[in-house]
């Protein structure tokens, strides 16, 4: 079998490579960096180094490499040869790899190959269907009779912790051991037949996007944005406290009792699940600036994301918010100069005040009773920020 994966950065190689490779698969990675391309080629592979196991050494072999810009004919090639397609190069450049992978799928019609999983392994909603959008957008000439006769766009939700590893001068990845890849097994050509082994198939892929988006995402936000209120700089040392990782822990359980309320999910289920995120923020060894964690400010606020929806969806079902409300308010709060969303979020602040902020951004109503704790809480917090960091707000 023959995979061609777009995107051999961290999680090309450090995720979805190695689910191909563990799935039996020969893999053609594709990228823009030559350089990288050209290593893979020389090793046939790659290695990674396992986080958890003392940065042991593990090697994925059965793997070639072609460029995105200099090898177009050969990808096409492998397009048309190819058993399955998976993607991981950001959401955003899906439109860039789109005319490809349009080419190599026109050749399989005009072949009558049969019809193709693509994954679109991004860390975007409905990714899949992204996917399939842009490639329908790139066909100017109209010259598919029907992509969905051709390929099949399942979305997916992907998680995994990898790192850029440099080492004797060979770029590798170091990973963590735990992962999630969900796919969205209605929508595979052939739901009985899975096509890597380690995802997890479901037909009700939104409770684990939510999963992972009020849980993981949302706790490492929360961590973020209450270590900036605390003069923090790195999100380790947030995780370094006991106190901090209880309240951290305690804001994953909110969202998981609305997750148990809503879904199939159970209590011990989703402690599993805090399990794994706690233990992974701990890792040893890795710092992340709070900078990143907490970067694009007016999105994590947004009122489908990982603290606003969690807490609206708990207010209705009369379940404790409070803490969830705590970390809205300490983004209302956060600033890095360098950040486009936080000098938007802030200058509207100061030009509209925090009553008409909150509900701008949040869509919070003033007549809610979180409405109040927020504009509560950030006065609470506006005061610790203020002796952390020598009164810059």
């Amino acid at each position: 079998m023959k995979a061609v994966h777009f995107g051999a950065g961290s999680i090309g190689r450090g995720f979805i490579g190695q689910l191909l490779h563990d799935s039996g698969y020969d893999i053609v990675m594709v990228d823009v960096n030559t350089a990288l391309v050209n290593q893979i080629n020389a090793n046939q592979g790659y290695d990674l180094y396992l986080i958890n196991h003392a940065y042991q050494k593990l090697t994925i072999d059965h793997v070639t490499a072609l460029s995105a810009t200099q090898d177009s004919q050969a990808l096409i090639e492998a397009i048309v040869s190819a058993d399955l397609i998976t993607t991981s190069v950001w959401a955003d450049n899906l439109a860039q790899i789109a005319p490809v992978i349009l080419k190599g799928l026109v050749q399989r019609q005009h072949l009558q190959k049969s019809r193709l999983n693509i994954l679109a392994c991004e860390n975007a909603f409905m990714n899949g269907q992204i996917l399939h959008d842009e490639i329908l957008k790139a066909d100017t000439q109209q010259e598919l009779i029907d992509l969905d006769a051709v390929a099949a766009f399942p979305n997916t939700v992907v998680d995994r912790m990898v790192l850029d590893y440099v080492t004797a001068g060979q770029h590798s990845v170091a990973i963590g051991d735990s992962f999630e890849l969900a796919i969205e097994s209605s929508q595979l050509v052939d739901p009985k037949t899975p096509p890597i082994v380690g995802a997890e198939y479901t037909q009700n892929l939104q409770k684990y996007l939510e999963r992972k988006l009020y849980i993981i995402n949302c706790g490492h936000a929360w961590a973020g944005y209450i270590g900036y209120v605390l003069g923090y700089n790195i999100i380790q040392d947030v995780f370094a406290r006991a106190d901090l990782v209880q309240q951290v822990r305690q804001t994953m359980e909110e969202s998981a009792r609305l997750l148990v309320r809503k879904y199939d999910f159970t209590a011990a289920d989703l402690d599993h699940y805090i399990d794994f995120a706690i233990d992974r923020y701990q890792t040893p060894g890795i710092k992340d600036p709070i900078a990143r964690v907490c970067r694009s400010p007016i999105r994590k606020l947004g009122p489908q994301d990982r603290l606003v929806a969690p807490a609206v969806q708990l207010e209705q079902y009369g379940l404790p918010n409070e803490l969830l409300l705590k970390g809205i308010a300490a983004a209302l709060l956060f600033f890095n100069p360098q950040d486009e969303q936080c000098v938007i979020l802030q200058k509207y602040l100061t030009d509209h005040g925090l009553p008409q902020t909150i509900e701008h951004f949040t869509a919070i109503s003033a007549a809610s009773p979180a409405f109040t704790k927020i504009m509560k809480s950030y006065d609470q917090q506006r005061q610790l920020l203020a002796q952390h960091r020598d009164g810059e707000i």
